[in-house]
């Protein structure tokens, strides 16, 4: 029964057309007299019929567009809150190596020097970036790890030598009086 509605539809609104193309050109004489009285007002019909159908399409194609945007904003949520993380840490892993004294940019840190390096840029970062960046990352250890990892380290540098001696030094900072 449908099917039937639809197919009568479109040959309906397809038909119009194709019979207003069909007809002479407008100079030409028509072949048949036309009947006298009866005239069909077809653009007043179609415009007639053209309003009822955009003010139901037109809500529908905003909630199309609306539930288009709802399914990309997370995506796109997710891609901005990384690069924010992504550009927090090496902002904080750039600041480490310029507040140590004997770390330098663009050099390799010493293990020795490592522990310092990433706390001071853990600390710029906790200290700068928004909070919802910051618990994304992991929180202060995540930021920590995140640096620890991005930081240009010493073969003799590993995780026991330098990550947990810089949590040590923001876990202490976190405990000192104010």
């Amino acid at each position: 029964m449908m099917h039937r509605i639809r197919t009568a539809l479109v040959l309906a609104v397809t038909g119009l057309p194709l019979a207003a193309l069909a007809a002479p050109a407008g100079g030409a004489a028509p072949a048949v007299a036309p009947v006298a009285g009866m005239a069909l007002p077809w653009g007043d019909w179609l415009s007639g019929l053209l309003h009822p159908v955009t003010a139901a399409l037109v809500p529908l194609a905003a909630a199309a567009v609306t539930a288009g945007i709802a399914r990309v904003a997370p995506w796109a949520a997710s891609v901005l809150t990384r690069d924010r993380i992504e550009a927090a840490i090496r902002a904080g892993a750039e600041f480490g190596q310029n507040a140590v004294a004997g770390a330098a940019r663009g050099r390799t840190v010493s293990a020795d020097l490592g522990a310092a390096v990433v706390a001071a840029g853990a600390r710029h970062v906790l200290a700068t970036a928004p909070a919802h960046v910051v618990r994304k990352a992991g929180g202060p250890e995540g930021v920590a790890a995140r640096i620890f990892r991005a930081l240009p380290l010493d073969p003799q540098a590993s995780a026991a030598n330098v990550l947990a001696p810089a949590l040590a030094q923001l876990r202490g900072a976190d405990k000192r009086p104010v």
